[in-house]
């Protein structure tokens, strides 16, 4: 995300919430239709999936049920971000998570 929209987004006021959020198979869409994030069974393990975000790698593996909930929990994060920073200490475990995980997955 480029500065621009950063600053469009936090001066926006706008908060997403699930409800604007649908399910097309296992892919999560806003109701506008835009791709935020997909569900993808793991390549050994059946019954077990990853996230995927556009731009970032994919997650640990974790039950549909689970990978689902983790899809809207750091797709939420990531749209209601706020244009100030947190501190490690006020960072929520899952925003932490989603802008780890681009890191890690740059360096495989």
């Amino acid at each position: 995300m480029d500065a621009l929209t950063a600053k469009r987004r936090s001066n926006s006021g706008r908060i997403y919430g699930r409800h604007e959020l649908k399910w097309d198979s296992l892919k999560l869409r806003l109701k506008s239709g835009r791709l935020l994030a997909t569900v993808e069974p793991d390549a050994k393990l059946p019954k077990m999936y990853r996230v995927r975000l556009p731009g970032a790698g994919l997650t640990d593996m974790v039950n549909l049920t689970w990978a689902k909930d983790a899809a809207i929990s750091l797709v939420l994060g990531d749209l209601n971000k706020q244009g100030q920073q947190e501190t490690a200490g006020e960072a929520s475990p899952m925003r932490y998570f989603a802008e780890v995980i681009p890191r890690i997955a740059s360096r495989l």
